[in-house]
C-alpha cells in the first residue's frame, strides 16, 4: 500500500482536525447540554471534507472502491442511531450490524486489492466516531454517567495529545490485540442498551479500566527509549 507523501500529510492534518473539532463538540455539549445533533452535524461536515477534499478528486465511483463504499454505508447507519433512542430493540440490531459490517470493507479490500491509506483511515476514524455516539447515546439516556464517555474521547484525545507533543516518529499501528478489544468494548457498550444493568454497568467499567490503562501504556511506549539494538 502506496501513499503519496502529500495525500498522507492531508489524512494526518485532518485527524488532527477532526479530533479538534469532535472533542470540541462534546465539550459544549457538556457545558451547555446541547443536542447531539450538534456533535453529528460537526462530525458530518468533517467526513464530508475528508471524503471529498482530503483524497481527492473522485473521477467515478468505482474509484472509489467497494471498501469505502461499505465504510460510508456504515457511517450513514452512526448517524442515524440517534434516531432509535426510544426504541432499544432498533438500536441494538442497527450497532449489531454496523459492527458486522466493519469487517466486511476490510475484507473487500484485500479481495479486489483496493487497500490505502486513504480506506485505513475512514476506517479507524469510522470506527472510532462509532464509538463515541454510542457513549454519548448512553449518557443521554441515562443508562450509565458521565465516565462512559471517556472511551469515547479517549482516541481524539490521544490524537491531540500527539499533534500537541509532537513526539519522535510515532506512528500508529493496528494490532490484532487492538482489534478485539475494540470489538469486546463495542460489544459492551451496545450491551448497555438492554434491560441489564447490574450486567453490563461493571462490565462497562471493566472495559473502561482497559482502554484507560492502554492509552496511558501507548503514551509510555511513544517515550520509551528505542531499544531495538540491545
Amino acid at each position: 500500500m502506496i501513499t503519496h507523501p502529500s495525500i498522507q500529510t492531508r489524512l494526518i492534518r485532518w485527524s488532527n482536525l477532526h479530533a479538534a473539532v469532535l472533542l470540541t463538540a462534546s465539550t459544549a455539549m457538556l457545558l451547555f447540554s446541547w443536542s447531539i445533533q450538534l456533535l453529528l452535524g460537526c462530525a458530518a461536515l468533517s467526513f464530508a471534507w475528508f471524503i471529498v477534499r482530503v483524497q481527492g478528486n473522485w473521477s467515478s465511483i468505482s474509484q472509489f472502491g467497494p471498501a469505502n463504499a461499505v465504510t460510508l454505508f456504515r457511517l450513514l447507519l452512526i448517524f442515524g442511531l440517534a434516531a432509535f433512542t426510544a426504541r432499544p430493540d432498533l438500536m441494538i440490531a442497527s450497532a449489531l450490524l454496523i459492527l458486522c459490517l466493519d469487517g466486511v470493507d476490510g475484507w473487500l479490500a484485500r479481495k479486489f486489492d483496493c487497500a490505502s491509506e486513504f480506506g485505513e483511515y475512514f476506517d479507524k476514524e469510522t470506527d472510532a466516531f462509532f464509538m463515541l455516539v454510542l457513549c454519548w447515546l448512553i449518557v443521554l439516556d441515562q443508562r450509565l454517567g458521565l465516565w462512559i464517555l471517556l472511551p469515547g474521547l479517549m482516541r481524539y484525545v490521544f490524537v491531540c495529545f500527539l499533534m500537541i507533543a509532537k513526539p519522535p516518529a510515532y506512528k500508529e499501528q493496528q494490532t490484532t490485540t487492538g482489534k478485539v478489544v475494540f470489538v469486546v468494548t463495542m460489544l459492551v457498550l451496545i450491551a448497555c442498551f438492554t434491560d441489564y444493568a447490574p450486567i453490563y454497568s461493571p462490565l462497562a467499567l471493566a472495559i473502561t479500566l482497559l482502554l484507560s490503562y492502554s492509552f496511558i501504556d501507548s503514551i509510555r511506549l511513544i517515550y520509551r527509549p528505542n531499544r531495538d539494538d540491545e
